[in-house]
């Protein structure tokens, strides 16, 4: 079922990058960075596969993901800024957030939520979304940016080094990944589901 979904997308990455080529790239990991999950896993091999066929320039492709993966993460980071926590909290609600939680979320970002600016660009699905809350909790930028730079530039060459060395055989290793990308669907799933049972049962505890 996943794959139907995603399958459709990949061909159209690949498409574009095949099409537009160092651009295509920069504007696909650009979009993916802000909110629409378009395989980077994808994007990148197809460049480093381009590459081997002597079409593009390895290095060219790396930074033009990389570049592109910054911006996008940067607007990302401004959306999140411009909505702020007052606009999550007035906004929340239509997502079943409620202030209370809002709050547990700011603390908590404030813990630990600027690491998982960077680790968590390594994570499948993660990564696309992580600079949001960075906005919207008001992270310090120059720090963001560091951390986006950090973890967008080893990954977009590494997967670009992917398709540069695995040209023939990518498809396959495709395979096996995408069992990466399932893992981190459920877990994120299961949280959800622990968040949403968890909020039942404060709100059960409230009514008198």
């Amino acid at each position: 079922m996943l794959e139907a979904v995603i399958g459709p997308l990949k061909s159209w990455a690949e498409s574009v990058v095949h099409s537009l080529g160092y651009s295509g790239i920069f504007l696909l990991m650009l979009l993916d960075s802000t909110n629409i999950p378009i395989p980077s896993e994808v994007i990148m091999p197809t460049g480093g596969s381009l590459a081997k066929q002597g079409k593009l320039i390895f290095w060219i492709v790396g930074f033009a993901g990389s570049f592109g993966t910054v911006i996008g993460s940067c607007l990302n980071y401004w959306i999140g800024h411009k909505l702020g926590v007052e606009g999550l909290e007035k906004y929340g609600k239509y997502l079943f957030i409620r202030k209370k939680e809002v709050q547990h979320g700011e603390e908590w970002f404030s813990r630990y939520g600027q690491h998982v600016t960077l680790w968590g660009r390594f994570i499948p699905l993660v990564r696309t979304f992580i600079s949001l809350p960075a906005g919207i909790y008001g992270m310090n930028f120059t720090r963001f940016l560091i951390y986006a730079i950090l973890g967008a530039t080893p990954w977009c060459y590494a997967w670009a080094y992917v398709g540069l060395k695995f040209e023939e055989h990518y498809h396959e290793i495709e395979k096996y990944w995408k069992y990466v990308d399932i893992v981190v669907v459920v877990a994120i799933l299961l949280f959800l589901t622990k968040w949403f049972i968890s909020r039942r049962k404060e709100r059960l505890a409230d009514i008198p």
